[in-house]
């Protein structure tokens, strides 16, 4: 039995929250052989069963949910959960939401919120992934634990993502984790990260981590590449992240097909 680890945003799932039928067909075939499929993403729970609940006929085994921080069974069973603490997610808060063309949002109980920014131009085809907006007043008046906090650049800069990756391990490395995820950065607990969402769900079960494959577009991926020798990622990504993976495909199926081989 094997164990296919796959990244959703930009890997599986493409624009307007699309997964191509290539890729369908591919996911039944592997869990008709047998094999078992395990999401791995910064999404929050919400987010990714708003995905698949149009996609009943791919069947998850697990899902490593917000880069690690939450685990769970294809039952919904919390198999392991870690969070950031409101005080310091607060001094984030403080460093981030008041920067221009910065915009913050966070998952707590499930749900994305997005922390008002005032201007909602450029951002407008992103609301539907918020379940509500939360004023800057209301985010530091209630206590809250985060399994995942979110900054991006409203005009898509890369480079100002890195920058903020860059600050936050600078000066809160010592609370949380921080991964550049194209042009959006995702903030975990410390010690949360993909790849170790794995390594713990893969020995919660006594599964044999040289079965796993992992497949992703991004640096927060890099995690799950450096777990196996069966790492995967896309010709068209950034040329430093393709020396990550050991191989280089142009699809989720051509993953599979490969890993069935």
């Amino acid at each position: 039995m094997k164990y296919l680890a796959c990244d959703l945003d930009g890997t599986l799932v493409q624009n307007d929250e699309i997964i191509n039928e290539e890729d369908i067909n591919a996911i039944l075939k592997l869990k008709e052989e047998g094999h078992k499929f395990i999401i791995s993403t910064g999404r929050s729970l919400e987010g990714i069963h708003k995905i698949f609940n149009k996609y009943p006929e791919i069947e998850y085994d697990y899902i490593v949910a917000c880069n690690g921080s939450i685990i769970i069974d294809n039952n919904d069973n919390v198999i392991y959960d870690n969070f950031i603490t409101s005080e310091v997610a607060e001094e984030v808060f403080r460093e981030f939401i008041d920067e221009d063309g910065i915009c913050v949002h966070f998952e707590h109980e499930g749900s994305n919120y997005l922390i008002d920014p005032e201007d909602f131009s450029g951002i407008e085809h992103l609301m539907d992934y918020f379940k509500g907006v939360i004023s800057k007043e209301d985010v530091f008046s209630k206590k809250r634990n985060y399994s995942i906090i979110s900054l991006f650049a409203k005009n898509m800069d890369i480079d100002k993502a890195e920058e903020a990756k860059d600050l936050l391990i600078k000066k809160y490395g010592h609370a949380v984790e921080a991964f550049r995820n194209q042009y959006f950065v995702d903030i975990a607990p410390k010690d949360c990260s993909k790849g170790n969402g794995l390594k713990k769900l893969l020995e919660l079960n006594n599964l044999d981590i040289e079965k796993l494959y992992a497949i992703g577009d991004s640096y927060n991926d890099l995690s799950m590449f450096n777990l196996t020798n069966n790492s995967f990622t896309f010709h068209h990504v950034e040329e430093q992240l393709k020396g990550y993976a050991n191989n280089h495909v142009s699809s989720v199926s051509e993953c599979i097909e490969k890993m069935l081989r």
